[in-house]
């Protein structure tokens, strides 16, 4: 191997150069160097490095315990072809990308006795990444598959904002899957978590949600998406209705209990985001 020493100068010089300017934070974490806590409402800012920076919101309907000392909040820069990114997205249509290949991990500690109710919102901006009509937030809880909760997306340079009823890791990606391939996907998942968590549902609330449901897959069957939001609308006003006698509705660091309402919310909030595309 040719030591650095006897390279020729031009190329010495292009080896400094890349040492110089590659990026070497890569796989590091990163903590907030703004963070605030306020009633219901974090606030965060995280620079990892000069070009990239990243304010996070998240907002509460009503939370216990939210506080600096029970919750870790971090950010981490991986490459976009880091294996423990890519074998957790849901298609090789959805990637992250090079401009802003982040992780953000809202993370709190389990014996810390935090716990909200219902859905909670988190929304992400970053300078990094020029407004792109196919990026969407995406979240994963547990170290599980990324899933797509995109309540909004808007330019500035892009904000981002999804709904989740856990915690974990939240992302921006670039999703370039058929839309209507992704309303089946969300559709798909709604079914089976009312189907997987029907226990914790009261029979009076899962007869109605079964029925809109024969409704809402009939519409997207049809390809009727006028009717299909207008399903959607209705079933977000009836999950929202509910409290804990007839949803489970909460969610606490220990993990143990899932949390329906926020959960359905988050699917259905983020289908009639995917519906309102079209």
């Amino acid at each position: 191997m040719m030591k650095y020493s006897t390279l020729p100068r031009a190329i010495k010089g292009f080896v400094a150069a890349f040492v110089l300017f590659t990026p070497l934070s890569f796989a590091q974490v990163v903590l907030p160097q703004q963070l605030s806590f306020d009633d219901n409402e974090i606030e965060a800012t995280i620079a990892l490095t000069n070009a990239i920076e990243v304010d996070i919101k998240v907002e509460f309907d009503n939370a216990v315990g939210l506080n600096a000392s029970n919750i870790d909040i971090s950010a981490e820069l991986l490459l976009p072809t880091d294996l423990s990114i890519v074998n957790r997205l849901p298609s090789s249509l959805v990637t992250a990308t090079s401009g802003f290949p982040v992780v953000i991990s809202i993370s709190p500690k389990p014996d810390a006795g935090f716990a909200f109710e219902g859905m909670a919102m988190v929304e992400i901006y970053t300078k990094a990444l020029h407004f792109n009509p196919a990026l969407r937030i995406f979240r994963s809880h547990a170290n599980g598959e990324f899933e797509d909760i995109t309540q909004l997306t808007a330019a500035g340079s892009i904000r981002s904002r999804g709904n989740t009823g856990s915690f974990s890791d939240f992302m921006i990606l670039m999703d370039l899957r058929i839309p209507e391939d992704v309303i089946d996907t969300k559709f798909a998942r709604i079914e089976q978590f009312i189907a997987d968590n029907s226990s914790q549902i009261s029979p009076v609330i899962m007869s109605a949600l079964n029925a809109q449901l024969n409704f809402l897959q009939d519409d997207i069957t049809n390809a009727d998406y006028t009717a299909a939001l207008s399903v959607v609308d209705t079933l977000i006003d009836l999950v929202g209705s509910c409290n804990g006698d007839f949803m489970a509705d909460v969610w606490r660091s220990s993990d143990d209990l899932v949390n329906v309402k926020g959960e359905l919310l988050t699917k259905l909030h983020t289908l009639r985001f995917s519906l309102r595309t079209l």
